[in-house]
Order: C-alpha cells, then sequence, then structure tokens
C-alpha cells in the first residue's frame, strides 16, 4: 500500500479482496451452500417438518388428480384394448365406446369382399337398464352383443361351452369388476355363485351364465356380454339392421395403410350412410377414444384442472416457506451480501434449500398416494394405477414449484440494501 492510500480505501480493498476469495471458494466447493441451506433447514425442526407437510399435501394432491386422470383413459379404453382386429370402423356420429351410433347392418358383408380384408365381425354395444336382484333397484349398466361363431373379444372366458350357454335369447355374462351395487350374492363381487340368476333388463329376463374379466370403468360401473340376439333383446326401442361397431382384421396385419386405404374406397363407393362410416387403426381409435375424454367430457377437464391445482397450491405454500424463511434469516443474509457475496450465490443457496425441501417431501407422499391408490381401487372398482411416467411428471412439477418460490420469495431480499437490513 502506498503512503499516500487512505485507510479507508485499504479497509475497503481488503474486504473486497477478501469477500471475492471466499465467494470463490464457495463457488468451487458446491457443498458447502448445500450445508448452509440445510443448516437453513435443520435451524428450526419444526418450521420445516409444518413447511415438508404443506408441500408433501400439494404432491399428494398432484398425484391424485394425476391417478383419477389417468384411470379416465385406461377405463376409456377398457374395451377397446380387448378388442380383435386390426381396424376399427365407427360412424361419423360416434361419441364414445358405450354410445357409438349405429351403421349399416350390411356393411361387414361388404368389407369382407375386399381382398385386403380377412375378416369383418360386427359388435354391437351400448347401455341399457339393470334391476338389481337383491334390492330390486335399477341401474344402468353397459351391454356387448357379439357373434358368438366370430367373437370380437379376445377373452379366455369365451371358451366353446360357455359360447354354447349364452345362445339362448337373455343369456349373459356379467364383468366381475361390476360394481356390487348390481347386487352379486355375497354382496361384494359377482362370482360363479351367481351363475343362474335371473334378473329383469330392460324389461326382458336376463340369466347370468357366467362371469368375465374385463374391466369397467367411469362410464359404466358394470358390463354384460351376450350374443347379438340377446342385445337386440334386452336394450330399448327398435334397431332394424344396424350395428354398432366393425372389426376388421387383415390378411396381412403389417400392411395396415393398405388395407386401411382398401377400406377407405371400398366405403366412398357405396355411397349413402356407408361412405360416412370412418376407418381408422385400433391404436388411433384408443388415441380417439382417450383425448375425448380428457379433453371433451367435464370429468377429464376436472382432473386435468385439479392437477394444475396441485401445482398452484404446492407454489403458494412453497413460497410461504421460503419467504418466511428469508425474513426469518434477513439479518444473515444481509451480512452475506455486506461482505461481497453475490446475488448469485443467495440465489443457489435458496434454490438448494427450496431443492431439499421438494426432495425430502416426495418420498413421503409417494407411499402415502400409493396407499390411496390400492384404497381407491379397492372400494371403488375403478382401476387407479401408479405409473414411471406419473412418478417423473410429478417430481418435476415439485422441483419446479419449489425452485419457482425460491425465486419469487428472494425478491425482496435481491432488492433491498444492505445496510437497511441491520
Amino acid at each position: 500500500m502506498s503512503a499516500g492510500a487512505s485507510p479507508k480505501l485499504s479497509r475497503e480493498s481488503s474486504l473486497q479482496s477478501s469477500a471475492t476469495s471466499e465467494s470463490k471458494t464457495f463457488r468451487g466447493r458446491p457443498a458447502r451452500r448445500t450445508s448452509l441451506a440445510w443448516k437453513n433447514l435443520t435451524d428450526a425442526p419444526i418450521r420445516t417438518a409444518v413447511s415438508l407437510g404443506g408441500i408433501g399435501f400439494s404432491i399428494l394432491l398432484m398425484f391424485m388428480q394425476l391417478g383419477f386422470l389417468g384411470s379416465v383413459g385406461d377405463t376409456a379404453t377398457v374395451v377397446l384394448s380387448r378388442m380383435n382386429c386390426d381396424i376399427l370402423v365407427q360412424s361419423q356420429d360416434y361419441l364414445n365406446v358405450y354410445d357409438p351410433t349405429t351403421l349399416p347392418g350390411d356393411l361387414p358383408q361388404w368389407l369382407e369382399g375386399i381382398p385386403e380384408v380377412r375378416s369383418a365381425v360386427p359388435l354391437d354395444i351400448g347401455v341399457t337398464v339393470w334391476q338389481s336382484p337383491v334390492d330390486e333397484s335399477f341401474r344402468a349398466i353397459a351391454l356387448m352383443g357379439i357373434d358368438l361363431d366370430d367373437p370380437a373379444f379376445e377373452l379366455p372366458e369365451l371358451t366353446p361351452t360357455v359360447r354354447a350357454q349364452l345362445r339362448p335369447p337373455g343369456a349373459v355374462l356379467i364383468d366381475d369388476a361390476s360394481n356390487k351395487s348390481f347386487g352379486p350374492r355375497n354382496g361384494e363381487k359377482f362370482t360363479s355363485a351367481d351363475i343362474g340368476t335371473t334378473t329383469d333388463v330392460a324389461g326382458s329376463p336376463a340369466t347370468i351364465k357366467g362371469t368375465f374379466e374385463m374391466g369397467t370403468g367411469l362410464a359404466a360401473n358394470g358390463a354384460l356380454l351376450g350374443s347379438r340376439k340377446t342385445f337386440d333383446e334386452l336394450t330399448p326401442g327398435p334397431r332394424g339392421n344396424r350395428v354398432s361397431l366393425i372389426l376388421v382384421s387383415l390378411t396381412n396385419p403389417e400392411k395396415l395403410d393398405e388395407g386401411l386405404h382398401a377400406i377407405e374406397q371400398r366405403l366412398k363407393s357405396l355411397g349413402g350412410p356407408a361412405s360416412q362410416a370412418v376407418p381408422m387403426t385400433l391404436d388411433e381409435a384408443m388415441s380417439r377414444e382417450r383425448g375425448r375424454w380428457y379433453f371433451e367430457t367435464p370429468i377429464g377437464m376436472i382432473f386435468g384442472i385439479g392437477v394444475v391445482l396441485g401445482v398452484v397450491v404446492g407454489g403458494v405454500i412453497s413460497y410461504m416457506v421460503l419467504a418466511s424463511d428469508v425474513m426469518a434469516h434477513l439479518s444473515e443474509y444481509a451480512t452475506l451480501k455486506a461482505i461481497g457475496y453475490s446475488n448469485a450465490y443467495l440465489v443457489k443457496t435458496l434454490l438448494t434449500q427450496s431443492t431439499l425441501l421438494a426432495i425430502l417431501a416426495f418420498p413421503p407422499s409417494l407411499f402415502l398416494a400409493c396407499v390411496l391408490y390400492y384404497a381407491t381401487s379397492h372400494y371403488s372398482s375403478i382401476p387407479i394405477r401408479m405409473t414411471p411416467t406419473w412418478i417423473v411428471l410429478v417430481l418435476v412439477l415439485t422441483l419446479f414449484m419449489c425452485n419457482a418460490a425460491g425465486v419469487f420469495a428472494l425478491r425482496k431480499l435481491l432488492k433491498a440494501e444492505p445496510a437497511s437490513l441491520f
């Protein structure tokens, strides 16, 4: 130091040099930044526990809303996923699998005349009214009518013996996942003990010949399976020569585009109502079905909004937690700024702290969500499953909301002058 330098300038230069050196040391050793963030959390364990509880609640809310949203998609395609076909032909007025409207009944024969088509199987599907054999109450139930010589579904229960039992009008199989409100004998689930039970379906007698396993959903809490003749008898109103869906199997499934093009050309050449039919691959039909339930039905939009609400609630809770922590340690942060630590270092410290909160709150919330998924599936008969996609998505959303809250919580500190904070 030169003889003419003032003592004040010397102290400022020394302080700046010290702060710069310390800042480089911290930047070179990120573990010390983590230690500071960890110390902030452990400084007030009760407050930290309450904070983790609040963030954990928002994580659980996201998991539950995503679980219900996933169940909407899963149950929407439970019927389509069991169909034995390459291409599905629908009406242009198709709404969903339980409300498909109808197609001309002679259309399957016209499609089978195409060289690329191996078979065109008709399927009738709709909703009818079931009377519980226990309390005689009436409930809506899905009904599917199949060609017993060429079943539309891949179900192990449809053995030749069972199909023979379904030939008499009114003979049906009932999905063992049907809700207990439909009246199983044991009060919980339809089993072999219900075979032989006769009840009223849309004003006609129906006799249970067995059970099958497909799965119900939010659109229908129960399902019946019978012949096409039984379908006509157990559904209200005249149908005439109509069919709900046509399941097309190709001679060469690998040439899917060629088969789809040939079917489109045949439908156009027929003219009239047949030309309005819409062919699509089974995968495309399942994707559209999910899209309808996700974005065109109130229940799908409600659960989608619920996920967004979970993120917002979690962000607010995280902000309150981190803002409270900033205010509690305001003098300590001011000291760090006064001795030369940059705003970037303070941001990294608080973001590390918010990340730790997210990571600590996530595992118990995941465990509790799995428990609630199981309980909901067991007691409501609606399948809700935890998937790796949900886990990764919720973890990303949790980190995002906590770190975004950390940035907002730090704004007051970044705008303040160190001298005014003491």
